[in-house]
């Protein structure tokens, strides 16, 4: 049996605290046409069906999952997969301006169980990103950020 000076396993402390952190801060993405992803997809669709007074569907280029928190960058699509008409849309201006990215983001938080979300914070249009500064402010889990 081999005895373990206590020197050294303090010295390996911070590297278990870290190890155990980050694995409690696991990472992952709901499959297509799981119960977790249509819920995250449904609470999104909300405020974004309202703001452009029209039926979406979301193009995902990235959706993230840790604890109960969500972070999700998408293209909104017509039913069916279409192109939506910004012109047709409150956008307009920003459009014909070259000033508009037909992608958003959001970071959600789950609302009672993994089949309910709400929206914490959304944008949509802008040529920038603040899921950053939002999950630093929400005290969302830094590996969201990754």
């Amino acid at each position: 049996m081999t005895i373990i000076p206590l020197r050294r396993l303090l010295a390996l402390l911070p590297l278990f605290l870290v190890t155990v952190a980050l694995h409690a801060q696991d990472v992952h993405t709901p499959k297509a046409g799981s119960d977790e992803r249509k819920a995250i997809m449904d609470a999104l669709r909300v405020p974004f069906e309202r703001d452009l007074k029209q039926e979406v569907i979301f193009k995902v280029d990235v959706l993230k999952v840790s604890e109960d928190w969500a972070v999700i960058r998408f293209i909104p699509q017509k039913p069916g997969g279409g192109e939506i008409d910004y012109k047709r849309t409150h956008y307009r201006e920003q459009v014909e301006a070259d000033m508009f990215e037909p992608t958003g983001e959001a970071l959600l938080q789950m609302d009672g169980g993994p089949d309910s979300w709400k929206v914490v914070k959304w944008r949509f249009g802008a040529t920038d990103s603040e899921m950053s500064n939002w999950i630093k402010k929400y005290d969302a889990p830094a590996s969201l950020d990754r």
